[in-house]
C-alpha cells in the first residue's frame, strides 16, 4: 500500500496520546513551540517559567538539564498564562509532542522556526507565513487524505496579527520535506514553479494535525539559509544573533496573546 493511502480516519488508534498524558490541572490552552535550543534558552531567560510536563515520549537524557526537547513550561505575561516547549526538529517528533499537549488541553499553538528561502526576494531573517505546504513528508498522510498540498487554515489570522503588530512579512506556499540532503535541483525547480517560496520540515504535518484534531496551529518561519543561487548559501543558519532570537520569541508571545 502506498503511503498516500495511509489515512485511516475511522480506525482505532493502537496508542492514543491520551494514554501517555497524565492529567495536569490548568494546563495552558495556548502554547509557544520552537525548534532551536539556543532560541528556547533565550525564552527561558526572558520569562519567569515553571516546568510543568514532559511532552516527548522518549526518556529524557538528563532530567536536571534545563533545556531538552519535549519539556514544557508555563509562564504569565500581561495577565495571560502561556505554555512553551522546545520541540525536536522534523514532522514526526513535532507532531508527537503537540499530540501530547493537545491531550493535556492545549487548543492553540504558535510554532516558529527557520526555513530555507527558495526565491531571491526573501531576505535573511525575513518572516514567512505559510499559506499551504507541499507534503513531501510521511506524517501528514496519517492525518489527512492524500493531496499534493495542504492548506494552513490559520494563515490569514496569523498574517493579520503580524500586520497589526507592524511586522513585515511575506505569505506564500512552502515545501515541507523530511530529507533536506535530498532537495535536488529538479525538485526545487518544480516547487518554485508551483509558487513555493521556502522549504521547511514541519509545516504540512502541522497543518494536517490541526485539521484532524480540530486545534489552531499558527505558524511563522524566518528565512535562514538560501537555496536560490547555484550553490547553497547558509547565510545566518546556526548563527542567529541573540537579539534576533529574542525578537522572534516576543513576536510569538504577542501572537499568542491575540488568539
Amino acid at each position: 500500500m502506498p503511503i498516500t493511502q495511509s489515512f485511516d480516519p475511522d480506525g482505532e488508534e493502537v496508542i492514543s496520546p491520551y494514554q501517555t498524558a497524565h492529567h495536569i490541572a490548568s494546563f495552558p490552552e495556548t502554547m509557544i513551540v520552537t525548534f532551536q535550543p539556543k532560541t528556547f534558552a533565550v525564552l527561558l531567560e526572558l520569562y519567569a517559567v515553571t516546568p510543568i510536563a514532559d511532552l516527548y515520549l522518549e526518556e529524557a537524557v538528563d532530567q536536571d538539564l534545563p533545556i531538552y526537547p519535549g519539556r514544557a513550561y508555563t509562564f504569565d505575561y500581561r495577565g495571560t498564562t502561556l505554555g512553551a516547549c522546545l520541540s525536536p526538529v522534523g514532522a514526526p517528533t513535532t507532531v508527537a509532542v503537540l499530540e501530547k499537549a493537545i491531550a493535556l488541553g492545549t487548543r492553540s499553538f504558535v510554532v516558529f522556526g527557520s526555513c530555507g528561502a527558495l526565491v531571491p526576494n526573501v531576505a535573511a531573517q525575513g518572516i514567512i507565513v505559510p499559506t499551504s505546504a507541499y507534503r513531501d513528508e510521511g506524517t501528514s498522510y496519517h492525518y489527512a487524505p492524500a493531496s499534493d498540498y495542504i492548506s494552513v487554515d490559520t494563515a490569514d489570522r496569523t498574517a493579520e496579527i503580524l500586520s497589526e503588530l507592524a511586522i513585515p512579512h511575506t505569505s506564500g506556499k512552502v515545501w515541507t520535506t523530511d530529507a533536506f540532503f535530498r532537495e535536488t535541483t529538479t525538485n526545487l525547480a518544480k516547487r518554485v514553479s508551483e509558487g513555493c517560496i521556502a522549504v521547511d520540515m514541519e509545516t504540512s504535518a502541522l497543518a494536517a494535525l490541526a485539521q484532524f484534531r480540530h486545534v489552531a496551529i499558527h505558524q511563522f518561519l524566518y528565512a535562514a539559509d538560501s537555496l536560490t543561487e547555484d550553490e547553497w548559501d547558509p547565510r545566518i543558519l546556526g548563527n542567529l544573533p541573540r537579539e534576533q532570537r529574542a525578537r522572534y520569541i516576543q513576536m510569538a508571545v504577542e501572537i499568542a496573546l491575540r488568539l
